[in-house]
């Protein structure tokens, strides 16, 4: 499968069903080599970061808010 562009603001769902966070989606926050840092809002607990490799998840659209 062809890796698509990804960008700070994308969000992607976590596809690997051995992942603790599948099926989530998140925010990326950081594009690298290996995968994406990305993020959700937690209402009343603030934000949850999490690192995902490349291949674990697929790009579903991208966030009219972001985190600075």
């Amino acid at each position: 499968m062809k890796m698509k562009k990804l960008q700070k603001g994308d969000i992607v769902q976590v596809t690997d069903m051995e992942d603790e966070w599948f099926p989530c989606l998140l925010i990326i926050d950081e594009v690298k080599a290996w995968g994406i840092q990305g993020y959700v809002s937690v209402p009343g607990s603030g934000t949850a970061y999490y690192r995902i490799a490349n291949g674990k998840f697929e790009k579903v659209g991208t966030a009219t808010i972001v985190m600075e």
